[in-house]
């Protein structure tokens, strides 16, 4: 087996271990910069600190948070939690074009996977509505085409069905006796509670989003191919792999999926954009800044993690962007884009800017992005 020493010891100050990667890139006809993009895709070993959660990395948390994530009680429509849209045996998204949960209501885009969502150094969503892990999930609880709930409704549930959970990792649930069974912003009995009580019941809630951001931190792929690649096992990528990556580099397709999880985390304009009426961006910007669980809010954990800066607000140019989703275990989570259509060599072919006969080679290196499941301690209910 050739192996040579991965280039991230370049960071220690070694310059010889990068000869042999080097040359590996010389014979696939690329240049230093290139070569350097590529070693900057390995997926590092520690995962990176949550943002605004000092809960993260509580194992109580996680196996809270995992109880919740397959619990069909948080949802008012029959049979549905956070796994139907998100399934364990489907790299943790749903398979389909666009999600339906409820009969008849399907939704507008694509539901990504959960894979390395810890990785993630941006926002979240397609139009990037959340700043954080912890307050992504929050966001299907009171859709009307997912769970359609509410957060007085989670609150109580919390305190009836996992009370002792919950007060061993966060404290005291206030007391939610004379509350509203229902309510959530908009809503004449939410409206109508003091303000403390509203407090009171959205911390519950935010809580209940960092035990969910507990629980999908665990939710990480071992190892692809190309990682084994990069740790200096040339023979991890076979011929066909090997050109694809050349080619994919070459192609430009490495100036937006860029960096470990291969996505930039840039909103960006696309072929679809202003076609279907999706504002992407700007509409994400106007929900993240009306939301009590981003950054500005008093939900967010100031001492953990560092928060993402906040854009004033929407701008024309923010109007049908979208962020660039990762391509970390892409053969895993078709179909692919925001609209959820094609399958991986016809995605390839109708989408970049290839030579006619690379989708072959593209595929074979885009497969070699899969790790393996996360241990099933953590993908069973």
């Amino acid at each position: 087996m050739r192996r040579w020493i991965p280039i991230a010891l370049l960071a220690l100050g070694c310059s010889e271990p990068l000869t042999g990667l080097r040359a590996e890139c010389a014979e696939l006809g690329l240049d230093d910069t290139e070569c350097e993009t590529i070693a900057a895709w390995r997926l590092q070993d520690a995962l990176p600190p949550a943002r605004g959660n000092a809960y993260a990395d509580d194992p109580r948390a996680a196996e809270l948070g995992r109880a919740i994530f397959f619990d069909t009680g948080f949802s008012t429509v029959p049979d549905v939690s956070c796994a139907t849209c998100h399934r364990a045996d489907r790299a943790f998204q749903d398979g389909v074009a666009v999600s339906e949960v409820i009969a008849g209501s399907p939704g507008a885009r694509n539901s990504p996977t959960l894979y390395n969502a810890a990785w993630n150094d941006g926002f979240f969503f397609w139009d990037g509505r959340a700043d954080s892990l912890w307050s992504q999930p929050l966001f299907a609880f009171e859709n009307e085409i997912e769970m359609r709930t509410t957060r007085l409704a989670i609150a109580h549930r919390i305190a009836s069905e996992y009370g002792d959970e919950y007060e061993a990792i966060f404290g005291a649930l206030p007391a939610l006796d004379g509350l509203p069974a229902e309510g959530k912003p908009g809503d004449p009995s939410w409206e109508a509670l003091r303000e403390e009580d509203r407090d009171a019941v959205n911390r519950v809630v935010a809580n209940v989003g960092k035990a969910l951001e507990a629980y999908m931190r665990r939710i990480v792929s071992g190892p692809s191919a190309l990682d084994r690649y990069l740790d200096g096992d040339r023979d991890a990528l076979d011929d066909d792999a090997r050109r694809g990556l050349a080619r994919f580099v070459k192609s430009g397709c490495a100036t937006c999926h860029s960096g470990p999880m291969l996505a930039d985390g840039a909103f960006r304009l696309t072929a679809a954009s202003g076609t279907d009426g999706d504002r992407g961006r700007a509409e994400g910007i106007e929900i993240l800044l009306a939301s009590p669980f981003s950054a500005a809010g008093p939900y967010f954990d100031q001492d953990a993690g560092e928060a993402l800066t906040l854009p004033e607000g929407p701008s024309e140019d923010d109007e049908g962007r979208f962020r660039t989703p990762s391509l970390r275990n892409i053969a895993q989570t078709a179909p692919y884009g925001r609209s959820g259509t094609r399958d991986l060599e016809s995605f390839i072919t109708s989408s970049f800017f290839y030579e006619e006969g690379d989708e072959r080679v593209i595929a074979a290196f885009l497969r070699a992005l899969d790790g393996a499941p996360p241990p099933s301690e953590w993908t069973d209910p």
